[in-house]
């Protein structure tokens, strides 16, 4: 599905980064240590990944759709821009090591329920201490109807992302509506935000 939509011309999502994105470093700025290292998990076209890298972190993205890496690879090479991509599967995708940060921005509605409490703390064990994982996840309301180009997304239930980061510092929690033209097709959603810090 993903390497279809990628292999279109131009970018599917665009080449801005995503508000995630602005509102994670807005925050990272104010904090009395910089992070420097940050995984950008379902990095798609790289927009995310492209735009740490100009701000001088060291940025692995990694997409489950190999067509988004090649095309993610090529731009970041035309604009000069030092990221590594890879091709994984957020469903099982390992970290090697600790970061500073592990950003999701439009990806964690492809975690089935049953495997999100251990993906989450996955994710937070491989998070260094001090460092910040930033993520939103979609979630239904009753007065927006539902649209998905993904037949295989799950919605987060509202609050539920907040819920896994109980035991960390809360920098910024709050759920956005908007719309979105993901797809070329205006769309009401509904998305929870969470930017956490781990403990020193």
């Amino acid at each position: 599905m993903y390497d279809e939509r990628y292999s279109r011309p131009g970018l599917y999502w665009g080449s801005k980064p995503t508000q995630l994105a602005r509102d994670f470093v807005r925050i990272a700025r104010s904090l009395p240590r910089s992070p420097r290292t940050l995984v950008d998990l379902g990095s798609g076209e790289g927009r995310d990944s492209i735009h740490f890298a100009r701000l001088g972190y060291r940025v692995v993205g990694v997409d489950i759709s190999s067509v988004g890496v090649r095309k993610a690879d090529r731009r970041a090479a035309r604009l000069g821009v030092d990221v590594r991509f890879h091709v994984g599967d957020i469903r099982t995708y390992r970290l090697s090591h600790r970061v500073d940060v592990v950003f999701s921005s439009g990806a964690l509605n492809n975690l089935p329920r049953r495997i999100r409490a251990t993906r989450f703390e996955h994710f937070k064990a491989n998070t260094a201490p001090g460092g910040i994982n930033a993520m939103n996840a979609d979630v239904p309301k009753p007065y927006i109807p539902p649209y998905s180009m993904n037949p295989f997304a799950s919605p987060f239930r509202s609050g539920e992302l907040l819920g896994y980061y109980g035991d960390w510092e809360i920098l910024d929690s709050k759920q956005v509506e908007f719309v979105s033209n993901s797809g070329g097709v205006p769309h009401r959603k509904a998305m929870d935000v969470v930017i956490a810090r781990k403990p020193d």
